[in-house]
């Protein structure tokens, strides 16, 4: 397979960042959740609401010039995925559209990187050609063509993968409070008040002139 272009994570964070579609703080903690977990960075995006999902795609096909062909226009053909790797095709969310001869289409979940596809490749023998899907429906033909055993723990692995955001946004807030109140011991106190001053009545009398004789 190759391109002029490389798919790659990194470059669609830097233009939905540039493109003021994805605040970059949200950006960054969906990348380093992607490279640490098992959700791939584009359903991370959709599945917080940082953005949607067809304008995800939308931005996919305008970045690397890929044609838009999601599996609700386009039925995959029954014989697609035979002999390919399913565990790996769960795993990345790839849904094989079509064969023909030694070439294989297969629909990306808006996006997956190079070396995904180059893996595939290797891995079917098969020259691969992608076309830009979309999250939700990659995983909506996946829970109905190859849906996977529950992992031990009923999925508490993904759940947790989901509070990212909410755990970057505590730390955040958690720094923030911290540099209050650093701010706040490193100040000068005041000055004390001065003391009040007396009443009149409260001050020595002074003593009285002799009279003239």
């Amino acid at each position: 397979m190759k391109h002029s272009y490389r798919l790659d994570y990194q470059s669609l964070a830097e233009i939905l960042g540039q493109r003021g579609l994805v605040e970059p703080p949200r950006l960054k903690l969906a990348l380093q959740a992607s490279q640490t977990g098992p959700i791939p960075f584009p359903e991370l995006l959709v599945g917080e609401g940082l953005i949607a999902d067809w304008e995800l795609s939308r931005v996919v096909c305008d970045l690397f010039g890929l044609p838009f062909l999601p599996v609700d226009l386009y039925a995959p053909t029954p014989d697609a995925r035979n002999g390919l790797d399913q565990d790996f095709l769960r795993q990345h969310r790839l849904v094989p559209l079509a064969r023909h001869k030694r070439l294989l289409t297969v629909a990306m979940p808006a996006l997956v990187p190079a070396d995904v596809l180059a893996q595939l490749q290797t891995m079917s023998d098969l020259q691969v050609m992608p076309v830009v899907g979309t999250v939700n429906t990659n995983n909506r033909w996946m829970l109905e063509h190859l849906p996977a055993p529950l992992p031990q723990g009923g999925g508490q692995g993904e759940s947790a993968w989901n509070k990212i955001f909410d755990e970057g946004d505590a730390a955040v807030l958690l720094n923030l409070d911290a540099d209050s109140s650093m701010s706040a011991s490193s100040q000068v106190p005041p000055a004390p008040l001065p003391a009040p001053i007396p009443p009149l009545s409260a001050l020595p009398k002074l003593p009285q002139p002799p009279k003239p004789r």
